[in-house]
């Protein structure tokens, strides 16, 4: 079963926020993930009107738009209640990268650009997510850490699988298998990021009513 997201052994049911930023967030990431597997599925099979290519621009631009809204909500408010600024930096740094590479890569589609740049962009926000794992993992964070890690993990294969995708030759097998494996780590990351939302939504309001 998922468990809230956010959580440190003892803390006073008193100090939940009003709101908290991170379902929807989490719910932001289910929703570019979902939106990303589409995209690289259609790309697989080179399958792209470039009107469709235009629609797929705006629901990332749109994504990532929102995602920088709730990155700045987690660094500037007092978003969990009481001072937590150790998930303030977990979450709040993937929540910009995140935020980012939606809207780098509605702009990269929208004006059809050469996808190698945005690529490598993709690829250090990856690796950087695999040290929010890592974090995770050695401290303990959140009541889910396993669930957790997963989905700064899969997040981070994601962005780094299209890096080699962008050099492959089109339609190539290599490529076709490279962008399949980022479609597989985004429906994984989907999966679990919208069952966590779902969960953390409900969990969070059933502790504030005691």
């Amino acid at each position: 079963m998922f468990r809230t997201l956010l959580g440190q052994v003892g803390a006073p049911a008193s100090a939940i926020s009003p709101y908290n930023p991170l379902v929807v967030a989490l719910v932001l990431l289910a929703a570019g993930a979902t939106l990303s597997a589409l995209f690289l599925f259609r790309e697989a099979r080179d399958s792209h009107p470039p009107s469709d290519r235009q629609s797929f621009a705006w629901l990332f631009g749109l994504v990532g738009a929102i995602a920088l809204l709730v990155s700045g909500e987690i660094f500037w408010a007092n978003w969990a209640g009481f001072p937590a600024s150790q998930y303030t930096e977990l979450f709040g740094v993937a929540q910009t990268l995140y935020a980012v590479v939606m809207l780098s890569a509605a702009f990269t589609i929208y004006h059809n650009l050469d996808p190698r740049p945005f690529a490598w962009m993709s690829a250090v926000c990856g690796l950087l997510l695999f040290q929010g794992a890592r974090a995770i993992v050695s401290f303990d964070l959140t009541l889910s850490p396993a669930v957790s890690a997963l989905i700064w993990v899969t997040a981070g294969l994601a962005a780094v699988v299209v890096l080699p995708a962008s050099y492959a030759p089109t339609g190539s097998g290599t490529r076709r298998s490279l962008v399949s494996l980022g479609v597989l780590f985004a429906v994984v990351l989907a999966a679990a990021s919208l069952g966590m939302g779902l969960e953390a939504h409900y969990s969070h309001i059933a502790e504030a009513m005691g």
